[in-house]
């Protein structure tokens, strides 16, 4: 008869090979359906939603800079610049769905955007505080006229009434708060008469996003006010139905597959790298990432489809995750070179930039994006050439602070914490027949820097600790113990059966 310990580690053989399917097979297999299951959009689901009403606002945090020689930059002097802030706002997003596609595989909707001041993450600064800035409006004015052949007579005119159009300027800045810079706007076009109301007529109608018309007839600037508020893009994103890798991917912007912002090839018909749409909108990526992997995203804001790579595995608050972040193909691998010279649109007359019309490396011309000479880098021009940054007194980069990253939990592709970090500038310059203009250097001057991101708060990571990471331990301590426990129980007999039949066939002593 067949000793019972045998019996017994065969068991234990059994009950090592099932763990080993569980773990290794069965227990994946499992959570991935799962996955797949929880991140498509259907009509009515939890990740529905979540995906109309994000679970917690964004943060939205704006550096200003403030210039602390304005006076002298007017007489030819290098700027200096203090970096102030941040100014921290919550930032919610609620999507207004349009329809389903009939396959239910693509979901379209226009996204509102509401901002609300954190004083407490702001202190000790508040929206009242007082700054001196570029006169982003009245810069911007005139470089597109001297830029447009076609506006020669308007800057003549100009000159002549910048009086009028922007409240008797001084120089190319403008002391203002903190709220009216940024949101509430900056007014000008105040009871003009004459020629100045017809230039300030001439400017509501170029159509400029960051401009908008007041109530008694005036006009105002700001940087965000004209997205606080219902958002006017039409998405459609797909819902991953079918194809779970791809849910929330940008299909259309406007009933339209690509951008008509940037340069295309010169075939008919053929889309530049430029102006095509990749990625999701930053709010959630694609699940099941992997180590090495890279990813897209798309900012209306810039106008662009950004490529994230992967970085380094990362912990937060007890979830492991991948980090991601931006490469040299963002700003600074720019021109023919790097085929993609569909981003050197070449706007902008008497710049610093190269012989071919490309800027220099670390800086992207965004006028076809913005309508407005804005040019964009990275917070305090980290990366930028030196041609930009020995112009300017001031700048501090700091690659820890400064660079755009994301941390990404792997299986879901949950955003745990990041950061879309951008600078806005204008290149400050003479411009002929504008006399307030005619001792200026030829600088790229900074405006504000921006930090969009996220980090999950604890009820959201106790949610998520909760409807996953657990489950997932559990799993794997089950794995580990069926598997050990198995092959330990096999061993043990084994070696007790052996050590018993040795006992059986040892000689008698005499």
């Amino acid at each position: 008869m067949i000793h019972w310990s045998l019996i017994v580690s065969a068991l234990g053989v059994c009950l090592a090979v099932l763990g080993g399917y569980c773990g290794w097979i069965l227990f994946p297999n499992m959570v991935h359906k799962k996955v797949e299951q929880s991140v498509v959009i259907q009509d009515g689901s939890e990740q529905f939603k979540r995906f109309v009403n994000l679970p917690q606002p964004l943060n939205f945090k704006v550096y200003i800079f403030n210039v602390t020689n304005s006076d002298r930059i007017q007489q030819g002097a290098i700027p200096i610049v203090e970096e102030i802030g941040p100014y921290v706002y919550k930032q919610f997003r609620q999507k207004k769905v349009k329809h389903f596609s009939r396959d239910g595989s693509k979901i379209s909707y226009v996204q509102n955007v509401h901002f609300d001041f954190d004083a407490d993450a702001s202190a000790p600064y508040t929206q009242n505080d007082r700054i001196v800035a570029l006169n982003m409006h009245m810069n911007s004015v005139l470089q597109i006229s001297e830029n447009d052949p076609g506006l020669a007579l308007l800057l003549v005119h100009l000159n002549a009434n910048l009086k009028a159009v922007f409240n008797d300027p001084r120089s190319m800045f403008v002391s203002t708060s903190v709220r009216e810079y940024l949101f509430d706007g900056v007014r000008f076009c105040i009871n003009p008469q004459g020629i100045a109301k017809a230039i300030c007529n001439q400017i509501k109608e170029s159509g400029s996003k960051t401009i908008r018309e007041q109530s008694d007839g005036s006009l105002a600037f700001s940087f965000f006010g004209h997205k606080n508020g219902s958002g006017h893009e039409v998405y459609e994103v797909h819902t991953g139905k079918g194809d779970p890798m791809r849910v929330l991917e940008i299909q259309k912007l406007d009933d339209s597959h690509n951008l008509q912002v940037w340069l295309n090839a010169s075939a008919e018909g053929e889309t530049s790298v430029c102006n095509q749409i990749n990625g999701t909108d930053a709010s959630a990526y694609p699940p099941f990432r992997q180590r090495g992997d890279s990813m897209y995203i798309f900012s209306a804001d810039i106008c662009r489809s950004v490529q994230l790579f992967y970085q380094t595995d990362i912990q937060y608050q007890g979830i492991p995750g991948y980090r991601y972040s931006i490469g040299e193909n963002f700003i600074n691998d720019i021109g023919p070179e790097h085929d993609n010279e569909c981003f050197c649109v070449d706007k902008l007359a008497n710049v610093i930039k190269r012989k071919n019309g490309c800027l220099y490396a670390g800086a992207l011309d965004l006028t076809t994006c913005l309508d407005a000479p804005v040019i964009l880098t990275l917070p305090h021009m980290l990366g930028a050439s030196n041609e930009y940054r020995k112009m300017i007194r001031g700048l501090k980069p700091d690659a820890k602070k400064h660079q755009t990253f994301v941390d990404v939990q792997s299986l879901t592709g949950t955003p745990l914490q990041g950061g879309k970090r951008v600078q806005f500038n204008m290149f400050l310059k003479s411009i002929n027949r504008i006399g307030i203009t005619e001792n200026l250097p030829t600088v790229l001057m900074p405006a504000i820097w921006v930090e969009e991101g996220i980090q999950l708060n604890g009820e959201m990571v106790a949610f998520f600790k909760k409807k996953l990471i657990n489950t997932l331990k559990t799993l794997n301590i089950v794995h580990w113990a069926t598997l050990c426990g198995g092959i330990g129980v096999a061993v043990l007999c084994l070696i007790y059966y052996i050590y018993q039949r040795g006992r059986v066939v040892e000689p008698p002593v005499k």
